[in-house]
């Protein structure tokens, strides 16, 4: 029985002088929610679109994306188009981009049952299509299957393309950012969506965010990116009770707190993130960290960690000197 599993080992992403990924690490095991946080800017965008092999011609890709054991950066376009939506399937920020406005949404998702599943009979396909829209939370989904994205709010359009990505029965869903344009009421109710349809279906979930707060909600591992680079990972309540890396500490103690009194000055962190055409000797954090030392400007420090077993890639790890007493 396949494992399901989707593995990442030294990821770099390069357009001509920009590197805006640099030796990304990441590792989803099947039934688990594994979250992606960080600055904009920070690669997690890229590193989505790169599993699912949807970057421009232009970019070089080095590394590993390993699913399955599969090295998908060696896999040709045909092979792709067949894992893509099947194996793996993907969810975008703005739904209203991700839809078709000349198509009903009826016409959408049976393209999906018809060439990504090959079903023929399109009285089945309609009531699959059905089925989908109501498992995703759309009232009088008879009804919405003959309307057009227009006539959409965007939470229901957000609904419409989770429906689409899991009419192919995906083993892993990535969720690049799916809440950012939607509001506050709107975001929750995706989120419990996402965290529910994951139980049900035994699914692994990718979910990309810039909001700790929103991984911590559904995720239960968390990855932390900084200037397209993995600084620290682990357990979500772990990462929360003790980071390891001052990027993520810094991150951590930059939100708002409900118990923090009216008109106290905000947390933040000084600086700027380097840029992608910047080459960098030591540690990608040293410009805008507080417990900076010689040893990290001059010196990239490794990924301290311990492994899990039979050789498995560590669920806590660090890229920071202060981490070594996880060695």
């Amino acid at each position: 029985m396949s494992s399901d599993r989707l593995e990442i080992r030294n990821l770099s992403i390069q357009f001509s002088m920009s590197r805006p990924v640099r030796d990304v690490e990441l590792s989803v095991s099947r039934g688990t929610a594994v979250g992606i946080v960080g600055e904009s800017g920070s690669g997690k965008s890229l590193t989505a679109m790169a599993i699912m092999g949807l970057l421009p011609a232009q970019a070089k890709v080095s590394g590993e994306i390993l699913w399955n054991g599969r090295n998908l950066l060696h896999e040709n376009a045909l092979d792709m188009r067949e894992l893509r939506g099947r194996d793996i399937a993907m969810i975008f920020q703005d739904p209203m981009s991700s839809l078709n406005p000349s198509f009903t949404i009826g016409f959408q998702i049976d393209e999906v049952l018809r060439f990504r599943l090959g079903m023929r009979d399109a009285r089945a396909r309609r009531e699959r299509g059905i089925q989908l829209l109501n498992e995703v939370g759309i009232s009088s989904p008879e009804e919405r299957w003959s309307a057009f994205p227009h006539s959409l709010s965007g939470g229901m359009s957000q609904r419409v393309c989770i429906a689409m990505a899991l009419a192919g029965e995906p083993k892993l869903l990535i969720a690049d950012e799916p809440t950012t344009a939607l509001d506050v009421t709107i975001q929750f109710q995706i989120l419990d969506l996402l965290a529910q349809l994951k139980k049900q279906r035994s699914m692994s979930l990718l979910f990309v965010t810039h909001d700790l707060a929103v991984a911590a909600k559904i995720c239960d591992q968390i990855s932390v990116f900084y200037a397209g680079r993995t600084v620290e990972g682990n357990l979500t309540r772990g990462l929360f009770a003790h980071p390891r890396h001052p990027y993520t500490e810094a991150l951590i103690g930059a939100r708002p707190n409900p118990s923090q009194l009216a008109r106290t000055r905000l947390r933040f962190i000084g600086g700027s993130v380097p840029r992608s055409t910047d080459k960098i000797s030591g540690c990608i954090f040293a410009s805008r960290c507080e417990k900076v030392f010689d040893r990290c400007r001059g010196e990239v420090p490794p990924r301290y960690g311990v492994s899990g077993r039979n050789g498995t890639p560590d669920i806590a790890f660090a890229s920071c000197f202060l981490a070594d007493d996880l060695k």
